[in-house]
């Protein structure tokens, strides 16, 4: 007969410690039957000896499935097994009860702090913090006078953050929504902006907004800043040319029939309108005299604004625009600013570089 050496199941090597193969014998059948070409054969349809070893490497003989189906039988017996769990295993007990955070657990306001340490890091809490590292309203007030202190002096962006997200976290775990609360946003938002952060920027701009719709509801006012940065919200709208009618609009129509006299609000009005309109002239207009840190904001879209505009003249001019006249139209501060600016988008300068070419400029458009 046949005989082929496959690799079968580990045999047990608790008798004399050697690894060794099961050899399968193959019978080959007593009849040899001449093979039709025109006859379609179902595999299916073929039974193979119960010692045949599959393609994928896997003994399919009965003594290996018995065994499986008993190995199989013993882990599914969850009543025999013991569970070890290692929480109560080592070190004191803690201090204080721990209570996961959220839904069954310590909420927002439940935590009274008691720590008098001005400076603490930022932490990803799973469980309720020891209140004994948590800092009340009286030294928040403290610690949040010392980050604007430290930011003018040393300018450090990363202790600025991290230290205003702690004051954050500080304020969430014992649910005040106050002036502390709002001040260490609109303080987090105007050093982000001046770093050019877009994300932490969206991410303070979407809590604080959060805190001045619980100051309209309870009929308070907390912050003074409040239409400023409600100007921010609405240009940072803006960001996006394809959500620029939705977010922009939604947030114009969310206005206070009182805020719209507001001088900061007029002006992101205008400045959506002209963005809708793809009045380009009056947008840089109103980009070169933006009050307080709106043109901050516009800076992380006017890029786009400046393609838009040269994309348009360049379609529409011929044969040549001069670099200095966009220079001023674009709003750049420097001429090699501009030309920079031109040469990244696919503009063909003229041998002088005085010009840009409008038709050869074409095809990059």
């Amino acid at each position: 007969g046949l005989v082929s050496q496959t690799p079968a199941k580990r045999l047990s090597t608790e008798d004399d410690g050697a690894s060794r193969k099961r050899v399968v014998r193959l019978t080959p059948s007593p009849v040899v039957t001449p093979v039709n070409v025109n006859k379609v054969v179902s595999l299916a349809a073929i039974k193979l000896p119960d010692t045949v070893v599959s393609t994928d490497g896997i003994d399919n003989s009965q003594a290996a499935q018995q065994d499986r189906n008993l190995r199989f039988a013993e882990a599914g017996a969850g009543e025999k097994r013991k569970m070890v769990s290692l929480k109560d295993t080592g070190g004191p007990p803690p201090a204080f009860e721990r209570m996961q955070l959220g839904l069954g657990g310590a909420r927002a306001g439940s935590i009274k702090g008691t720590s008098k340490e001005l400076e603490r890091p930022y932490l990803r809490l799973h469980f309720a913090p020891d209140p004994a590292t948590i800092r009340p309203p009286e030294v928040l007030t403290k610690a949040l006078s010392l980050v604007k202190q430290k930011w003018l002096s040393q300018a450090d962006y990363a202790h600025a953050s991290e230290q205003l997200m702690s004051i954050q976290q500080d304020c969430r775990l014992q649910g005040i929504q106050g002036s502390i609360a709002c001040d260490a946003y609109e303080t987090n938002i105007r050093i982000s902006l001046e770093k050019g952060d877009l994300g932490e920027l969206s991410r303070a701009l979407s809590s604080l907004l959060e805190l001045y719709h619980a100051a309209e509801v309870a009929g308070q006012e907390w912050s003074a800043q409040t239409n400023e940065f409600t100007a921010y919200r609405i240009l940072h709208g803006m960001l996006s040319e394809k959500e620029l009618l939705q977010k922009a609009s939604s947030a114009i129509w969310e206005l206070r029939p009182a805020q719209r006299s507001d001088p900061d609000i007029k002006f992101a009005i205008a400045v959506g309108g002209a963005l809708m309109a793809h009045d380009h002239q009056t947008f840089f207009k109103l980009y070169a005299s933006a009050p307080k840190m709106a043109g901050y904001v516009m800076d992380f879209f006017v890029d786009r604004v400046r393609e838009q505009a040269v994309t348009a003249l360049v379609r529409a001019c011929q044969p040549e625009l001069e670099v200095d006249a966009l220079k001023t139209l674009l709003h750049f501060n420097k001429r090699k600013e501009c030309f920079r600016f031109l040469r990244e988008k696919g503009m063909v300068m003229t041998a002088d570089k005085r010009f840009v070419d409008c038709k050869k400029s074409r095809p990059a458009l």
